[in-house]
């Protein structure tokens, strides 16, 4: 080897190129440079001992990486090199390096040479675009023409297990283990917070839908084969309004009004007859323990008892059904029937008997009286009747025919549903 007499004021000249090449898992920087004598003549030919090292400022400081090369070429003071054939390159290259150099024993060649990129190379530490050789890569957007694999397992904490398609930053989740994972077989899982939400597993067309928690389908949900629940329902199944469970493209019933009479008539009036709208003055009262309370005509069974039902914000339907609970006081018999029915108006207009009852007085020996006549035993059953209609706009009554005052026989009704379909 020749030997190599360093001068203080030996220049420097160097241009750089990046070469993307990924041998045996290291990266590869190639470099060329000019040696020159203090006069400005080139060195002379022969091989030299060139250490080089990098570091992340232009001066002072310690280096990151350090290769002594020993026997390096140099013809006409220039020089070919190629960084990380000894000695692995394993920096990241996502912020700025800077070279040093230096001769044999020689003192490090100041000042020390910036790195730059060829154009081409310029994605690689960009502004907000950064492809290190190891640790976390940064982009704006991927586009990618063939597919994506990601390896499998949970996030972890903070997305620590580096694991399937996080999402953080932006508007988005903060802590990276928010995302699309899999933790087994056929099996991929939506995860928020480190925590399993959504679950589908096996193949074909049979996949398993697993709700890991409390889950809210803002708009519909449906199910081809079978919907099952393996635990219990903490909270409720809810349906938004003008929403409905359909069952073989059939929709089921879905209520949209109720009235308990807690308190209050709930919009219910009395009128004298059914055909006519002259007032007549209704009460509300607790019928036993377990019947709940009802609504009853004051001073004549000829009365009826109506309500006008506005249902334009519960979308479409074509079916209305009513159902109820009608209350049966005192001395019940054979000639006596319980009626109801829809019609247009308050007036009794088109009104249609839906549903009526005959009933009997079981006990006239005061078993089971609840209320009125001590020697009659009193009852109540359900009953519902249906409208095919779709009208948004329409009364429903309530009355019976008895050739009796209140003084013997009553009725009344409570525990009101209204459904549609």
């Amino acid at each position: 080897m020749k030997k190599f007499f360093y001068l203080p004021t030996l220049l420097f000249c160097s241009t750089f190129f990046f070469q993307q090449t990924l041998l045996a898992q290291s990266a590869r920087l190639g470099i060329q440079g000019i040696l020159k004598k203090a006069n400005g003549n080139a060195v002379d030919d022969g091989a030299y001992s060139l250490r080089f090292r990098l570091y992340t400022q232009a001066e002072g400081g310690t280096h990151i990486w350090e290769e002594i090369q020993p026997d390096v070429e140099v013809t006409g003071g220039i020089y070919t090199a190629t960084l990380g054939s000894l000695t692995s390159l394993n920096v990241p290259f996502n912020q700025t390096y800077y070279l040093g150099v230096s001769v044999g024993s020689n003192s490090e060649m100041l000042p020390r040479i910036q790195l730059t990129t060829a154009p081409y190379a310029l994605a690689l530490i960009g502004n907000t675009n950064q492809f290190p050789s190891s640790g976390l890569v940064r982009a704006d957007s991927i586009r990618m023409a063939g597919g994506i694999r990601a390896r499998g397992g949970a996030p972890g904490v903070n997305g620590a297990n580096r694991n399937g398609y996080a999402f953080q930053g932006g508007t988005g989740d903060a802590n990276g283990d928010s995302g699309l994972f899999s933790t087994g077989e056929n099996s991929i899982s939506l995860y928020s917070n480190n925590s399993e939400l959504l679950r589908v597993s096996g193949g074909g067309s049979n996949p398993t839908v697993n709700i890991k928690t409390n889950g809210l389908v803002d708009n519909s949900l449906t199910i081809q084969d079978q919907l099952i629940v393996n635990g219990p329902v903490s909270s409720n199944l809810n349906l938004a309004n003008q929403k409905s469970i359909q069952y073989n493209g059939l929709s089921d019933w879905r209520l949209v009004d109720r009235d308990d009479f807690l308190g209050v008539n709930d919009g219910w009036f009395g009128t004298a007859a059914l055909g006519n709208n002259t007032p007549a003055s209704i009460e509300r009262i607790q019928f036993g323990t377990f019947n709940g309370n009802m609504i009853r005509p004051i001073s004549s069974n000829d009365h009826f008892l109506k309500k006008e039902f506005d249902l334009s914000g519960v979308g479409s339907y074509t079916h209305v059904k009513i159902k109820f609970k009608y209350y049966y006081t005192d001395s019940w018999d054979g000639d006596d029937t319980a009626i109801a029915g829809f019609c247009t108006n308050d007036t009794g207009a088109n009104a249609n008997i839906c549903w009526m009852n005959s009933a009997s007085v079981y006990s006239g020996n005061g078993l089971l009286n609840l209320v009125g006549n001590s020697n009659y035993s009193d009852g109540a059953g359900i009953g519902e009747m249906v409208a095919t209609t779709s009208l948004t706009s329409f009364h429903v009554f309530f009355g019976m025919r008895s050739g009796q005052s209140i003084n013997d026989e009553r009725y009344g009704v409570g525990n009101i549903e209204v459904w549609v379909r």
